[in-house]
Order: structure tokens, then sequence, then C-alpha cells
């Protein structure tokens, strides 16, 4: 609820960065972590190429480096779960074949997962008390002001309170 997806999606989405990559994927890993899942949709995303048959992991992994060799792309794993070390190094060792300026981007709720993948890490804090019943203003409000309704105020204020400044929850 701290906006770790909607984040990533706002740089995904990105006209400059559409510009600036050949590739782009964006993949849910979730629970549990399937690695031929995993390959079939990333080959899927950059390449089209129906692998629905196919489950030879080595093979997908195969097709899906010969696809990124060369290029620049950005990769999104969103809501990654899986501290395997092992799993992982198999998959990252794919994205070596991408182009210098390549990007990964994963989003977890686990730190773990953060520090395993060996790089650059941005924590997603609360929103300040301010900021949380402004955005719940706008959204329970639907951007009418809050003198329409005086009567709404101070439970609206209590209500985005107990939400604790997660943005999923206020809106």
């Amino acid at each position: 609820g701290l906006g770790k997806t909607t984040f990533a999606k706002a740089v995904y989405n990105d006209e400059k960065v559409k510009d600036h990559f050949g590739l782009k994927a964006w993949i849910c890993v979730s629970e549990p972590y399937d690695a031929v899942r995993i390959t079939k949709e990333l080959l899927q995303e950059i390449s089209s190429s129906d692998c629905t048959g196919n489950s030879n992991l080595n093979q997908l992994q195969i097709k899906l480096k010969e696809s990124l060799k060369g290029k620049k792309f950005l990769i999104v794993l969103d809501d990654v779960w899986n501290e395997n070390y092992d799993e992982w190094d198999d998959l990252r060792n794919i994205f070596v074949q991408g182009d210098i300026g390549s990007k990964i981007i994963v989003t977890t709720r686990k730190e773990s997962v953060a520090l395993m993948m060996g790089c650059g890490a941005v924590n997603l804090g609360t929103l300040s008390s301010e900021v949380s019943w402004a955005l719940f203003k706008r959204h329970s409000l639907e951007n009418r002001g809050p003198e329409e309704h005086p009567e709404l105020e101070e439970v609206g204020k209590q209500i985005a309170h107990k939400c604790k400044g997660l943005p999923l929850a206020l809106k």
C-alpha cells in the first residue's frame, strides 16, 4: 500500500523512458516463484513469440537471451517475494546479454529481496498527515471542495489518520 507498483508504473510509462529503451516488459512475479512462467512471459512481452507448449526452462532461457542480446531494455519484475539467491541469479544471468544502459526494476515489500538483488534500493515512506488528508479528501469528495460537506471534515480526518499514511488505503 506504499505505492511501489504505482511508482514503477509511472517510471515504466514515462515518455522519456519509452523513447530511451528499445524493449520493455512488465512481469508480475508474486508467489509462488515459477521460473518457467516468468521466462515465458518475458519472451512473450519482448518478442511476441508463442511458447505456450514449451516448458523446458533451459530452451526458454536461451531464447530469451537471444531476444535480449545487444538490445537496451527495461524490465519490471513486480511484487517479488522469492528470497532464494540461486534462483534469482539464474534469471539475472539472462539479462547480461543486454546492451549497456539496460535496467531492471524490482518491486518488493521484503528488504531481504532488495538486498539480494545487490543494487540501490528506493524505500518509499508513508505520507504526512497533511498529504494524507489531501489525498483522502480528493478521492472521497471526488475533487469537490470540503466546504460543500463541512460536517464530514472531522470524520474524514479521522479516517485519513487511521490509514497511517498508506496511499493505497487512503485512495
